[in-house]
C-alpha cells in the first residue's frame, strides 16, 4: 500500500472532488428537485451523516488497524456530523452553530492535513475523506438550502458547547487509556497528544508540542479559526442590514 503524500496528486484530486461537489451540487439540487424531493434528500443526508459516524468503529476495526479504544466516535468532527444531521432533522439552529464552526474549522484542518499513513484505497484514507467530505458537503448544503443566520452569538455558542464537553472528553481519554494497548490509545479531540500526521501543531514551539502543553496553543488557534470563519458571515449580515 502506497504511503500518503501530503498535497500529492491523490490528495489534491480528492480535495477538488469534495470542494466542487460541495459548492455546486446543492445549487443543482435546489434547482432540479421539488420541495418534497429536497425534504427526502435532506432526511437521507441526515441519516447518512449520523449513521456513518456510528458505524465507523465497526468497519475500521474489521478492515483497518484499529481497536475499540481508538475508534470511539466522539471526536469534534464526529460530533459536528451528528450536529449537522440533527439540524437537518430538527432545524434547531443550536446544532448548526456547533456544526458550522467546529465542522468547518476542524473538518477542513483534517482534510488539509489528514492524520493517515497510507493513501487511496486504504481504509484509513477512504474513511477520513468520506466522513469529513460528507460533513463539509452537509454544511455547504445547509448554507445553500436553508440559509441559517450565523452571528457572533453563534460563535460563542459553539465555543461554549465545546467547553462544556471538554472535561468529559478529557476524562474519557484518561479512563480508556488505562485499559487500552499502548499502540491504540484514545486521543479524542487530540487532548492526549498532538495528531500523528503533519498538522499546524508542528509549527508550535517545542515546549508546546508535548502533552498537555499542546492544548493551550490549540485553543488559541481554534478561536482564531472561528473568527476567520465568522468574518464572511459578518460581511454578509452587514450587507443585508
Amino acid at each position: 500500500m502506497s504511503p500518503f503524500i501530503l498535497f500529492g496528486p491523490m490528495h489534491v484530486k480528492t480535495l477538488l472532488i469534495i470542494v466542487c461537489t460541495s459548492l455546486f451540487l446543492p445549487g443543482l439540487l435546489k434547482k432540479s428537485l421539488t420541495k418534497n424531493g429536497i425534504n427526502k434528500f435532506t432526511k437521507g443526508l441526515a441519516v447518512l451523516l449520523i449513521s456513518n459516524e456510528l458505524f465507523k468503529p465497526f468497519y475500521l476495526t474489521v478492515l483497518g488497524d484499529f481497536k475499540w479504544s481508538n475508534t470511539i466516535p466522539l471526536h469534534l468532527c464526529h460530533i459536528s456530523s451528528y450536529a449537522t444531521g440533527l439540524y437537518l432533522i430538527t432545524k434547531n439552529k443550536k446544532f448548526f452553530d456547533f456544526a458550522y464552526f467546529w465542522g468547518l474549522g476542524g473538518g477542513c484542518m483534517a482534510l488539509l492535513t489528514p492524520d493517515v499513513e497510507f493513501g487511496f484505497p486504504h481504509i484509513d484514507f477512504v474513511s477520513l475523506f468520506f466522513g469529513h467530505g460528507l460533513l463539509f458537503f452537509g454544511i455547504m448544503y445547509i448554507l445553500k438550502i436553508y440559509k441559517p443566520l450565523i452571528t457572533f452569538h453563534s460563535l460563542l455558542n459553539a465555543w461554549k458547547y465545546a467547553f462544556m464537553m471538554f472535561p468529559f472528553i478529557y476524562i474519557i481519554n484518561l479512563v480508556v487509556n488505562i485499559f487500552a494497548d499502548s499502540n491504540y490509545q484514545s486521543n479524542l479531540w487530540y487532548l492526549a497528544s498532538p495528531p500523528g500526521g503533519a498538522s499546524i501543531m508542528d509549527l508550535f514551539p517545542a515546549i508546546f508540542q508535548n502533552p498537555p502543553m499542546h492544548i493551550l496553543p490549540s485553543i488559541i488557534i481554534g478561536f482564531l479559526v472561528f473568527l476567520f470563519l465568522y468574518l464572511p458571515m459578518y460581511l454578509i449580515n452587514r450587507g443585508q442590514s
